[in-house]
């Protein structure tokens, strides 16, 4: 019995240890301000490709994007399910990121304003975060497409030092392509906004998200909020050429949200 309340004892220890190691890694730094962004003077004016739109954070800027009254084609595979998509109203283009002249036929088949990619997959045979987004890249400005939007992640690049290290250890294989597709946007000659978001809790978000050029930012941002950041950043100018962190200062970390509830 008493080797079994040592078992017990060291247990617990050990979790206790590990919430306090979780609670400190994953603890936000936000900045006291962020980027000011200017609303639209027009909008619904614009024909934006989206690579990345059938789910998540690239589903929410469509969603945004046709709600406001602009033209959106998504870049789809053959296999992906367009459901949701359709019931948008969206015009559609098949092809695989991976694949660079599927790629550059999409920007041949018609005119567009801008260019939004959330490409991204974990466990993808080849992974496009930087092979799909560097075919995009290239075809927008073989097409003549300048602007250009990218969703990458704290952690990559010069942010390094900002993410947690679970993070790190989580992302270890798709930040260096993360990075690699940044610098190749940089390089292209192409009117650019890098967006890395933190972390992505679930929810419908607070209305709060910000961006910031500080490369010490860290934090949480829900997904409709990021969305809401990119579209916003689209319509700004004074975005172009630059590389924010995107968070949220109500998000908690999922330690306080798991002891204290969800956003502030």
């Amino acid at each position: 019995m008493k080797i079994l309340l040592k078992i017990l004892g060291g247990l617990v220890g050990l979790i206790a240890l590990l919430v306090v190691f979780v609670w400190f890694d994953m603890k936000p730094n936000i900045p006291d301000a962020g980027f000011q962004l200017q609303p639209p003077t027009i909008t619904g004016d614009k024909h934006v490709l989206v690579f990345g739109a059938t789910r998540n954070t690239g589903y929410e800027v469509t969603e945004d994007l046709m709600a406001r009254g602009d033209k959106v084609t998504a870049f789809v595979r053959e296999s992906s399910d367009r459901t949701q998509l359709e019931a948008l109203g969206v015009d559609f283009v098949v092809g695989d990121a991976i694949d660079a002249d599927s790629v550059k036929a999409a920007f041949a088949g018609g005119e567009y304003d801008a260019v939004i990619t959330t490409l991204g997959a974990y466990s993808a045979p080849v992974p496009p975060d930087y092979v799909g987004n560097a075919n995009v890249f290239d075809a927008a400005a073989a097409s003549g497409v300048k602007r250009v939007i990218m969703v990458s992640t704290v952690g990559a690049g010069d942010s390094s030092d900002a993410a947690p290290k679970l993070s790190k250890i989580f992302l270890a294989g798709v930040l260096p392509l993360k990075t690699k597709a940044e610098d190749h946007l940089r390089a292209s000659g192409l009117d650019y906004t890098i967006i890395r978001p933190g972390g992505l809790p679930p929810g419908l978000g607070t209305g709060s998200g910000l961006l910031s050029e500080d490369r010490s930012t860290m934090g949480f941002i829900a997904r409709p909020d990021l969305a809401r950041l990119i579209v916003a950043a689209l319509d700004d100018d004074r975005t172009i050429g630059k590389t924010f962190a995107a968070v949220d200062p109500a998000q908690k970390s999922p330690i306080e949200n798991l002891l204290f509830g969800g956003a502030d």
